[in-house]
């Protein structure tokens, strides 16, 4: 088996078995002051979406190839 096949491997087997870790982890163990204020989850959730919206366009400006790259 070539690398690129293990990687893959690995990485398959990565991602099928990180939801039984999930059952391991004691949530009760770590709270802030902050997570009981009412709308916390929405308004995170809603930051961090226009902050990913934001990282995207910011990483395509520096991703961008020109328009003549496969000519």
């Amino acid at each position: 088996m070539n690398d690129r096949n293990k990687i893959i491997y690995i990485l398959i087997v990565l991602i099928n078995i990180t939801p039984y870790l999930y059952v391991f982890y004691d949530f009760k163990k770590v709270s802030f002051n902050i997570d009981n204020a009412i709308g916390f989850y929405p308004i995170f959730g809603f930051i961090a979406c226009i902050a990913l919206i934001i990282i995207a366009k910011c990483l395509a400006l520096i991703l961008k190839k020109e328009d003549t790259y496969y000519d």
